[in-house]
């Protein structure tokens, strides 16, 4: 996809690049009452700030003229070029309170956590000699994010864009405590950020910072299912228009994913790793350490639905059918 793409009138796509898969993400110009409105800005890294810079320019954004930056959520590929957007434009920088308080914890706790990590890895079964890749990768993922604090705090569960201009955003949890997605009632467009895309379901993950994030994701699925929207924005991949089809789709996804869980369950108890393994097989430190997120936050879903039992010796977290 080009650089830039206008996709409805006073609205523009910017693709940003990323140094891992997918390769790319989209940022979102928006044309408002009090100047532009980024939504998202791309992760930290010298490619990333030219062609972001570049691609403003190209849509004739300029210092003056970008009022606000609104951020979809706190995962670095979103929100990492936030502050030295800010520092050339002085634009004020926008993002939900929950997500707020992640990238705090992200930043702020991340030495006090990480002193915990290897044991709780041990606990759901991760084997020694897997964990300290486990532990790199977590260190990488951290590293990416900085000490940065918004100038708006977004609260509740919906509102009013800033910037105006009949845009609003919706509070959207579950591959993230404080995503948000970005809504035109009118214009029938919706920006999804990370909440829903065209080919592949986010990951939805458990972890030190969310225990069952999974049926939060759903329920928000849900709840957008019911917007009127014509076109669909999403941060990876090109705009689409049947949202309820792609919605539909995932909630399928997950249906086959927690009845896969179950089958592999019922030849007898696992640990998180044990189901992360026979489920997505044999990966890279990096995308293992997703799947076993993405395992326990199944694993805590079908727990709450009765479906599975936690089973703790002390030492080793297993799980089994209920």
């Amino acid at each position: 996809m080009t650089a830039t793409l206008q996709v409805a009138p006073g609205v523009h796509r910017v693709s940003v690049p990323l140094p891992f898969p997918p390769g790319e993400v989209a940022a979102w110009v928006i044309e408002g009452d009090e100047g532009h409105t980024l939504v998202d800005t791309g992760i930290d890294t010298p490619p990333a700030r030219g062609a972001l810079r570049a691609a403003a320019a190209e849509v004739g954004v300029t210092p003056e003229s970008l009022a606000y930056v609104v951020l979809t959520h706190a995962h670095p590929d979103h929100y990492g070029l936030a502050g030295p957007v800010r520092e050339w434009s002085g634009a004020r920088v926008a993002i939900h309170e929950d997500e707020e308080t992640l990238a705090r914890r992200f930043v702020d706790r991340w030495p006090e956590d990480r002193a915990h990590v290897a044991d709780v890895f041990a606990e759901i079964g991760v084997p020694a000699a897997v964990i300290p890749g486990f532990l790199r990768a977590s260190d990488l993922i951290h590293s990416f994010y900085a000490r940065f604090h918004p100038d708006i705090v977004l609260t509740g569960e919906r509102g009013p864009l800033p910037g105006g201009g009949g845009w609003e955003w919706i509070h959207t949890p579950g591959h993230s405590p404080g995503h948000v997605t970005v809504y035109h009632p009118a214009r029938r467009i919706l920006i999804t950020g990370d909440h829903v895309l065209p080919r592949i379901s986010p990951n939805i993950g458990a972890d030190l910072y969310a225990s069952e994030p999974l049926s939060d994701y759903l329920a928000s699925l849900r709840a957008l299912r019911e917007l009127p929207v014509d076109l669909v924005l999403p941060s990876h991949g090109e705009p689409f228009e049947d949202l309820a089809a792609r919605i539909d789709a995932i909630a399928a996804h997950h249906d086959e994913r927690n009845a896969q869980i179950l089958a592999l369950l019922a030849g007898g108890p696992r640990t998180a790793f044990g189901v992360a393994r026979g489920v997505f097989g044999d990966l890279p430190p990096d995308n293992l350490l997703h799947a076993v997120r993405e395992a326990r936050a199944h694993l805590a879903y079908l727990a709450r639905h009765a479906r599975v039992r936690r089973d703790h010796d002390g030492a080793l977290e297993t799980w089994r059918l209920a």
